[in-house]
């Protein structure tokens, strides 16, 4: 992360609010304490409200920890939304149900202003599922990171040794893989490419900034035979590249 880039550019706009997703999709990265230190004196310098995505937190592999935002420091706490949900490690998307924590008083007081409903109403389902999940889920829950974590050293296998020019770092927490094709030159959108090529359906870079497109994303939450199938698939679309 470019701290500094980040401190101009706040600096030389009207900024009043900055977005930090945390862990990093589609990266996988667990920002450290460290950086996220400097974030907080970023934000407090510049009087910005932080919006912080924490909902991948509980897919923090064993080597990293994650570090909720508004937990740095009083000042910290006091200008932070904390976001998050039981949704993404517990596999349950479409229940209705997140969790907003509101350190401002003012956004909190803002928010019980508002009719209810106006951001949609939580579902009872997404209620006992969140509540079961937290309350009983921890030992499935560490099935599933050792699932995910093996799967995670796969795909880096893969991609290291039969596709070597593809640059990928392993994800320190997420399910998600983010690799970098343009060193392979291709002549068309890797999205396209491996749909053709390899029978396989990936999500582009594009939609995450100008600065993304060439990568892919891969979602690893998957059984070992079908993660086989799509890395199968994608070195076959991409290694005639390397040819």
């Amino acid at each position: 992360m470019d701290l500094a880039a980040l401190d101009t550019a706040v600096a030389e706009s009207a900024c009043k609010a900055l977005v930090l997703v945390n862990p990093h999709n589609p990266t996988g990265r667990v920002h450290t304490r460290a950086e996220l230190a400097e974030i907080a004196a970023i934000a407090r310098r510049h009087d910005l409200l932080v919006i912080s995505d924490e909902i991948h937190a509980e897919l923090t592999y064993d080597s990293h920890r994650h570090i909720p935002f508004a937990s740095l420091s009083p000042d910290a706490a006091r200008r932070t939304v904390t976001l998050t949900s039981a949704t993404k490690a517990f596999n349950l998307a479409a229940i209705r149900c997140a969790l907003t924590h509101y350190g401002p008083d003012r956004l909190l007081a803002l928010r019980d202003a508002q009719p209810p409903d106006l951001y949609g109403a939580v579902s009872p389902l997404g209620v006992v599922a969140t509540e079961a999940a937290w309350r009983d889920g921890d030992a499935w829950q560490r099935d599933l990171l050792s699932v995910l974590d093996r799967n995670r050293r796969r795909v880096h296998q893969v991609l290291s040794t039969r596709l070597p020019q593809v640059r990928h770092h392993i994800p320190e927490a997420t399910y998600l893989a983010w690799f970098d094709t343009r060193p392979l030159g291709l002549t068309e959108p890797p999205v396209e490419r491996v749909l053709k090529e390899g029978n396989v359906l990936l999500d582009g870079g594009s939609p995450f900034g100008p600065d993304a497109d060439g990568f892919l994303r891969l979602n690893f939450a998957t059984s070992h035979d079908v993660l086989e199938d799509i890395l199968a698939g994608l070195v076959q679309a991409l290694r005639p590249e390397l040819t």
